[in-house]
């Protein structure tokens, strides 16, 4: 087992123990074990997905800490979570040539969905103008990306729909490959 995950997990105990069994604790301990849940899938190997499901739920344990308060000594503990996920992110980070590519395809997502969006806003019995980056061109785009991002541990449900069907995606998917593909790369 990789350290990080045992230093996750030893923080983890000392948040549970700080908690006690306060029952105005409740919201927060289930919080705690979502985490652990989400630290536990990384004991079979660290990568950035994995990476990516623990900050997001050590962000809804935050959260629900801001919500519901907390004891004192619960906040540190926090700290010492965020500074080990920060550490790991750093580690498991996707290269930035993929970061790049990435970019690079919502870039042209965007540039066709604004495309198709004017051409739906045209006069009557005109022809639509030519929307730019075809279908083909998109996935030729894709295809390495969703490649690199597999073996960082992601799945791509909606980059996959693009990739197996490019002539009949939508404006709409357009908007579901962007939005998969920032929740990836969080705040890279």
């Amino acid at each position: 087992m990789n350290d990080d995950v045992l230093m996750l997990e030893a923080a983890l105990f000392q948040l549970r123990s700080a908690l006690g069994d306060d029952p105005a604790s409740m919201q927060i301990r289930i919080g705690a074990n979502v985490l652990a849940n989400a630290i536990d899938a990384a004991k079979d190997g660290v990568n950035a997905a994995r990476v990516n499901d623990i900050e997001f739920a050590l962000n809804d344990l935050i959260a629900v800490v801001d919500d519901c308060g907390a004891p004192d000594s619960v906040f540190p503990i926090l700290g010492m979570l965020q500074n080990d996920i920060a550490r790991m992110r750093n580690q498991t980070a996707l290269p930035q040539t993929v970061v790049r590519a990435v970019r690079e395809l919502q870039a042209k997502l965007r540039s066709r969905a604004a495309a198709m969006e004017r051409n739906t806003f045209r006069a009557e019995g005109t022809a639509g103008a030519e929307l730019p980056h075809p279908p083909m061109e998109l996935r030729a785009a894709a295809e390495p990306i969703r490649e690199e991002l597999l073996a960082s541990g992601f799945t791509t449900t909606a980059l996959d729909d693009l990739i197996a069907e490019p002539e009949s995606v939508r404006f709409h998917q357009l908007q579901d490959v962007i939005d998969e593909l920032d929740v990836i790369l969080g705040g890279a």
